[in-house]
């Protein structure tokens, strides 16, 4: 059986130590209309009902019915396994000379294993972001259209890498580099990874660095 409003309304049982009779009980429906969806007989339950079992499950109707996972939700279980979301914020980081804000209150979240985000960036996924970046100046490391996860915690520019920041001008994803021993406050200094973007240089309270990308996704073909 695939994943399924049956199967998710069992593994949330399951995780929240749950019986169909307790998750009926707790909110306030009858026994048979929480039978009945475990039983495949209900495809379409009442959606009134639904929310009352899903508030006792610690979940959303939407996810019971569909799958999908508000950004406020933090982890759900999927066929036993714990999933952490990380929020997908509709906002374009420039890889060009320019750069694209769009609505960043348009959000949705991106399902990954719990013990794998653990392992990999030792981070909570409410500390971790995912955007899309655009523009070919980071080529050939980022390339326009790839979506990256950002380490919002991670600020740090002692150990390099790419980071996402408004530079005053917009959002732009580039290499950075603190320049030694050039005034207080320092000067940071933005590095694009395609030659035909020259370099430059920012004072450190004329940017904001949003975070550090840690992982990115490509579409093939």
């Amino acid at each position: 059986m695939g994943d399924t409003l049956v199967t998710r309304l069992r593994a949330r049982m399951k995780t929240l130590g749950l019986k169909p009779g307790a998750v009926a009980d707790q909110a306030g429906v009858g026994h048979s209309f929480v039978h009945d969806i475990l039983l495949g007989r209900s495809l379409n339950p009442t959606t009134e009902k639904l929310s009352r079992v899903a508030a006792v499950l610690k979940t959303t109707v939407e996810y019971l019915l569909n799958g999908t996972v508000p950004a406020s939700d933090s982890e759900v279980q999927l066929r036993g396994e714990s999933f952490s979301a990380v929020t997908f914020v509709n906002v374009t980081a420039s890889m060009g000379g320019g750069a694209v804000i769009e609505d960043e209150s348009d959000t949705r979240s991106w399902l990954f294993p719990k013990e794998w985000l653990r392992d990999e960036f030792g981070a909570s996924p409410a500390k971790l972001h995912m955007i899309q970046v655009g523009g070919d100046s980071m080529e050939p490391t980022l390339k326009n259209g790839d979506i990256v996860m950002l380490d919002i915690s991670n600020t740090n520019l002692a150990y390099g890498g790419i980071f996402v920041l408004d530079d005053g001008m917009g959002l732009v994803a580039k290499r950075l580099d603190r320049v030694m021993g050039r005034g207080t406050p320092p000067m940071i200094r933005i590095i694009s990874d395609n030659p035909q973007y020259p370099a430059y240089e920012r004072g450190a309270d004329e940017v904001r660095i949003i975070g550090k990308v840690v992982w990115f996704a490509r579409r093939i073909g």
